[in-house]
């Protein structure tokens, strides 16, 4: 039998979906929720805790007491404030040993992976490890394709998401006739989005009179 999965849930339906393909597979789980974070719905009927998500170290004794020995991160997690955090001991330790590379989202899942694996003796596997059918495919999904415009407005795309990435800003641009019509910061890709709607099928390139 395999061992034991803890799923650290943060909100969404992503934690409850997990679980079910635990169910289907047979495979014993354990679900840590965070208050504020985690839909109750999530942990119906499944073995489970709650934890506050800046108490560290009571999270990992839970863990350890239910036997888990692989983890995995499903859902999103809303960033508290530092005065909302609370950082037990433990989380005290961690953040002052991650310093400035924390600060970005990249930054910080990298080195709670790490923490967790190097230094409490996890294994941190990825979702689709559980689950099958979650990447999408290579390649265009159904039966449009982007003309050579669009296509040249992906690849303006991918060329800034990878400059946000290595500087860890955010993960998602929007681009339209060249023009970079928006940035993921700190509000998530839902509002960047949100924030682009008024400009989607305008042209986005001033003009000028005679």
């Amino acid at each position: 039998m395999a061992d034991k999965l803890g799923i650290l849930a943060g909100g969404g339906g992503l934690p409850a979906r997990l679980v079910e393909a635990c169910r289907a597979s047979g495979r014993p789980v354990f679900v840590l929720a965070f208050e504020g974070q985690t839909d109750p719905a999530a942990v119906r009927g499944v073995d489970h805790a709650w934890a506050r998500l800046g108490a560290a170290g009571n999270s990992l004794e839970v863990l350890r007491a239910a036997g888990v020995r692989e983890l995995v991160m499903a859902g999103a997690i809303t960033r508290p404030s530092l005065s909302e955090l609370r950082p037990d001991l433990r989380g005290v330790r961690f953040f002052a040993k991650v310093g400035a590379s924390g600060l970005g989202d990249d930054g910080l899942l990298r080195a709670i992976v790490d923490t967790l694996e190097t230094e409490e003796g996890f294994r941190v596997i990825g979702i689709d490890d559980v689950m099958d059918g979650l990447l999408a495919p290579i390649g265009c999904i159904g039966a449009l394709s982007p003309d050579e415009e669009a296509a040249r407005d992906i690849a303006r795309g991918v060329a800034v998401a990878r400059a946000l990435g290595a500087v860890d800003v955010g993960q998602a641009v929007v681009v339209q006739q060249g023009i970079v019509l928006g940035l993921e910061a700190a509000e998530g890709t839902d509002r960047l989005l949100a924030r682009c709607k008024d400009c989607a099928g305008r042209d986005p390139v001033p003009s000028s009179s005679s």
